[in-house]
C-alpha cells in the first residue's frame, strides 16, 4: 500500500480533504500492523509446530525403545523358559547344569564364569554401577570424593540381560508418569506396566540414605512399606527373575555326583519360576492375571504398554 504524505493542514480543501487524509493515514496503519500481526503469528506458528514435531519425534523414540526392549524381554523370557524345560530333559547331569548357565547369562548378559569341573567358587557378577547405572556422583560430595566420579563400565542395556532392559524401560515409563503432557490413560498403563515389570525385577530402586551425615547409595524398598503382608510374604518385592537366577546358580554349584534324576528336579523347578516370569502368577485366585502387583509377568507387561500406547501396536 502506497504510504500517504504528510502534508500542511492548509493543503487540505475543508473538512472533507482532511477526513480524507486521516482514512488513507488510518488504512496505512492498519495495513502495516496487520502484515506484522501475519509475520508474528507465522512465526509464532512455526515455533509451535517445531515444538509438536520435536515433541512427537521424542515420544516416537521412546515409544520405539519401550516397544523393542520389552518385545526383547519377552523373547529372552521364552528362551529362559525353553532352557529350563531341555535342562529337565537333559541325558545328563552336565547338560543339566550346561542349560542352568545358559539360562544364568540371559538374566544380566554376564556368563558365569562356570565350567565343567568347576562347581566351587563364586559366579561372575557386574559391579553395583553397572547394575544401577548410577555413579557416586550422583549422591553425596564427600562419598564422591572418596570414591571417584567414575561412571558404569557399560552402560547400554542390552548388554545387560533381561534385568537392565528391565530397568531401562521402568525408567522411560517412570518419565511418562512424571510428564504433565501424559494423559490419565497413559499414566494408568505406565503404572500398571512397571508394577509387571516389578514383579520381574523386583521392586527396589536404588536411593540414597544418610551414614554418618553424607548421603550413600542404598537399595531401597521403604516406599512400598504400606503395601499389604502378602506382598512382603511374597518373592514379588525382590523379584521372580532373581528366584530363576538363584536356582540357576545352585543348579550349577551343586555337586549331584552323576544323580541326573535329582538334577532334573531342580531344573523342573527352574520350569516353574521361569514361566511365572513370563505368564504371572493369578494370586487372588480371580481367574485372571492382572498387570498389577504380585500379578501381572513379562505377558501383563507388554499387554498394559500396548494398551496405554506405548509399543505403536
Amino acid at each position: 500500500m502506497r504510504t500517504p504524505q504528510n502534508k500542511n493542514l492548509s493543503s487540505f480543501s475543508g473538512y472533507a480533504g482532511f477526513y480524507k487524509h486521516l482514512t488513507e493515514q488510518r488504512e496505512y496503519i492498519r495495513s502495516k500492523h496487520m502484515r506484522e500481526l501475519r509475520f508474528t503469528g507465522m512465526a509464532s506458528l512455526q515455533c509451535l509446530v517445531f515444538l509438536i514435531l520435536a515433541g512427537c519425534m521424542q515420544h516416537a523414540r521412546a515409544q520405539a525403545e519401550i516397544s523393542q526392549y520389552l518385545t526383547e524381554i519377552q523373547d529372552m523370557a521364552r528362551k529362559v523358559l525353553d532352557l529350563s524345560e531341555e535342562a529337565a530333559n537333559a541325558s545328563d547331569v552336565e547338560g543339566v547344569k550346561a542349560g542352568a548357565n545358559q539360562v544364568f547369562e540371559l538374566v544380566w548378559g554376564v556368563a558365569s564364569g562356570k565350567s565343567e569341573g568347576n562347581a566351587a567358587g563364586p559366579v561372575n557378577i557386574h559391579g553395583w554401577k553397572i547394575r544401577w547405572q548410577v555413579d557416586a556422583g550422583d549422591f553425596d560430595e564427600a562419598f564422591a570424593g572418596r570414591n571417584g566420579v567414575v561412571p558404569p563400565e557399560i552402560t547400554d542395556a542390552r548388554q545387560l540381560g533381561i534385568m537392565g532392559r528391565g530397568r531401562a524401560v521402568r525408567d522411560m515409563l517412570q518419565a511418562v508418569l512424571d510428564s504433565e503432557s501424559s494423559s490419565a490413560m497413559q499414566k494408568k498403563q505406565a503404572e500398571a506396566t512397571i508394577a509387571s515389570l516389578n514383579n520381574v525385577i523386583g521392586w527396589m530402586k536404588m536411593d540414597d540414605g544418610v551414614t554418618k551425615g553424607e548421603l550413600q547409595p542404598r537399595v531401597d524398598l521403604t516406599r512400598e512399606w504400606d503395601s499389604p503382608a502378602e506382598f512382603w510374604l511374597s518373592t514379588a518385592d525382590t523379584g521372580w527373575l532373581q528366584e530363576v537366577y538363584s536356582q540357576a546358580i545352585n543348579i550349577m554349584k551343586v555337586d549331584y555326583a552323576g544323580d541326573t534324576d535329582e538334577a532334573h528336579k531342580h531344573a523342573r523347578d527352574m520350569i516353574d519360576l521361569a514361566r511365572r516370569v513370563l505368564e504371572g502368577l493369578d494370586a487372588n485366585k480371580d481367574g485372571a492375571v492382572t498387570p498389577e502387583k504380585m500379578e501381572g509377568g513379562i505377558n501383563a507387561a507388554l499387554l498394559a504398554a500396548q494398551a496405554g500406547g506405548f509399543t505403536g501396536t
